[in-house]
């Protein structure tokens, strides 16, 4: 079933939505639209099939039909989301699927790997990759892709035993308008909650994946290891080492057990 546009407005959290059947990449063109002077915020690029889209560095996501592919720009009020917090924003809009796709599937196990996937039961259901335009400054494009409808057991071989989907997890399809109006509506609560450290910190603690787990992190040149203590109220990966407590701020989990 597409997409339906008046059901999205009807929401009151979009002035502008850009809608293709097809896109090679949801955020490549909210990008493009964000470095423009005058633009209509929030607005909302959403693709019913992606085919080229992006995560974070050189990966790729990988999507069939029936997953929701959307980028969101916004110009987050300076007071409500100031720039030091942004680097916390992949792990609010985290919390904000896991709570918007338990409405759902309630029966599952909702989790943020840091610091921008979400898992469901053990494997990855969704991802997010968050950038800024050089100009102008103050926006920003939250590039999200969720497994819906997209059952894995048509994906790759490599894919299938580490990924799963929310039809997976009920056995049904589900209306892909809802799941959107339901995500947009937890986004835009958890960004006015990220000022609230405290509270979402909590929030970290309880859903992250990967706390007691031995885990490695690339962060630069540096490969990090350590037994997970869970994320600290500025968002960073806490990890026991061999020579101490370390918080990582930046990097990529490239392993656990």
């Amino acid at each position: 079933m597409p997409i339906d546009l008046s059901r999205l407005y009807e929401t009151g959290l979009l002035e502008r939505i850009e809608h293709f059947t097809e896109l090679g990449s949801t955020s490549d063109h909210a990008l493009h639209l964000a470095a423009q002077d005058e633009l209509p915020l929030p607005l909302l690029v959403v693709a019913e099939r992606q085919t080229a889209g992006r995560g974070r560095g050189a990966n790729r996501w990988w999507a069939a039909d029936g997953a929701l592919t959307f980028s969101l720009v916004i110009a987050p009020p300076a007071d409500q989301l100031p720039t030091a917090n942004w680097p916390r924003l992949s792990l609010a809009t985290g919390l904000a699927i896991c709570q918007a796709l338990e409405s759902f599937a309630p029966q599952a196990q909702f989790q943020v790997k840091w610091p921008n996937d979400v898992y469901a039961e053990g494997r990855k259901i969704s991802g997010i990759l968050i950038e800024s335009p050089a100009q102008p400054r103050g926006r920003l494009v939250i590039g999200v892709g969720v497994n819906v409808n997209n059952s894995l057991a048509s994906a790759p071989a490599e894919i299938r035993g580490l990924a799963t989907a929310l039809c997976d997890l009920d056995g049904r399809q589900h209306d892909l308008t809802s799941v959107l109006a339901g995500l947009l509506q937890q986004l835009d609560l958890h960004l006015r909650k990220v000022a609230d450290m405290a509270a979402v910190a909590r929030d970290w603690q309880k859903r992250c994946l990967l706390t007691g787990q031995t885990v490695q992190v690339q962060s630069g040149t540096e490969l990090i290891t350590g037994r997970c203590l869970g994320i600290d109220e500025q968002g960073a990966l806490v990890l026991q080492t061999e020579t101490g407590r370390r918080a990582v701020v930046s990097g990529t989990v490239i392993g656990w057990e």
